[in-house]
């Protein structure tokens, strides 16, 4: 965590004198005590996996889909925090003044939709629903193609994004969505201490003054908005292999149907919905970086998964490619080298 001049303040115990208290309590109640989460800045590459008609649509919308986060495949998707949140009461409650500990051992993620994310401008206290982009770190992952395995072939299609594609002025503030990025953690130790390093950062808040009611709903609040987004990068350590990084789309649920981008003078509707196994499954269209320029720069390369008609599938995506009505800077198509016979 960064510290500007107030955490100083606060942290040192400044803030708990009269000359000091108020100021620092007022500028301190005026910001999120959480600021950032676990976010991935690495600058390695990223990869998203798809279907043929997957990135068909990607390429001709120059958009990415969202997924509502209450449709993913893991059903315990968002819960897996809470399995972590018992462990960690029960291994160091008594690390922690007992009323610090009953305002926070009780908070767990309990439904998809909720007020708790507090860092949108405006949007603090409204319902919000959590969209979900997810990407890979390995760009040729066995594991991944066989989500796209049909009739005994793998059909699957993987994008590499340069960075520059997935940044938060990727998307307009003025709609009310954010956006956060963070690398999913699978094992249960690194989970363990991403919590107790949020958990220690407030409790030297909490500490710091006397008695406050204010206070204390702060830190719930606070508290509770990290656990609703920390959750969806969260994962059961049996999906390690996929080496996940995920982009999360935060939109108040007010706005779903009222949030657009344009694109070549028209308006488009983010809000949208697809059938999947035979449900209707909400997502929104996320345009990339300068959507609306000639050159795509966002998509530098893309690989076909393993089959044995690969040479086929690399002319016919060379020539859709061509027939787009923008160009790219530089995006090589490249084949798995995983070998396979059929």
């Amino acid at each position: 965590m960064r510290q500007d001049a107030d955490d100083r303040l606060l942290l040192s115990g400044i803030g708990i004198n009269h000359d000091h208290e108020k100021p620092v309590l007022d500028r301190l109640f005026s910001k999120p005590f959480l600021s950032s989460f676990n976010y991935d800045n690495t600058d390695r590459e990223r990869f998203h996996y798809t279907s043929p008609e997957g990135l068909m649509g990607i390429l001709k919308t120059r958009t990415f889909h969202f997924t509502d986060s209450q449709f993913l495949n893991d059903y315990r998707e968002k819960i897996n925090i809470n399995d972590e949140l018992d462990w960690f009461w029960k291994a160091n409650r008594r690390r922690f003044d007992k009323q610090f500990v009953r305002l926070l051992e009780k908070i767990r993620v309990t439904k998809f939709e909720d007020s708790g994310f507090s860092y949108i401008d405006h949007f603090s206290d409204e319902p919000c629903r959590y969209f979900v982009l997810s990407l890979s770190m390995n760009d040729d992952s066995l594991s991944m193609w066989k989500y796209y395995s049909k009739a005994e072939n793998y059909n699957g299609y993987c994008i590499r994004l340069f960075s520059y594609a997935l940044d938060d002025e990727w998307i307009d503030r003025n709609t009310g969505v954010a956006t956060i990025a963070s690398m999913v953690e699978y094992r249960s130790e690194t989970k363990q201490q991403i919590i107790g390093d949020t958990i220690d950062r407030l409790y030297s808040i909490w500490e710091s003054y006397e008695y406050s009611e204010d206070l204390n709903q702060k830190i719930i609040k606070e508290f509770h908005s990290w656990i609703s987004v920390e959750a969806l990068f969260f994962k059961d350590k049996c999906f390690e292999e996929e080496q996940e990084t995920r982009y999360i789309a935060i939109v108040p649920t007010r706005m779903l149907n009222d949030i657009v981008y344009e694109y070549k003078g028209k308006t488009y509707k983010m809000y949208d919905f697809k059938i999947r196994n035979g449900a209707f499954v909400p997502y929104i269209k996320m345009p990339f970086n300068d959507w609306n320029q000639d050159t795509c720069w966002a998509i530098n390369g893309i690989r076909i998964g393993p089959s044995t008609n690969a040479d086929q599938k690399e002319l016919g995506l060379k020539q859709f490619m061509d027939s787009l009505d923008y160009k790219f800077a530089d995006c090589q198509v490249v084949k798995s080298t995983i070998p396979v016979r059929y």
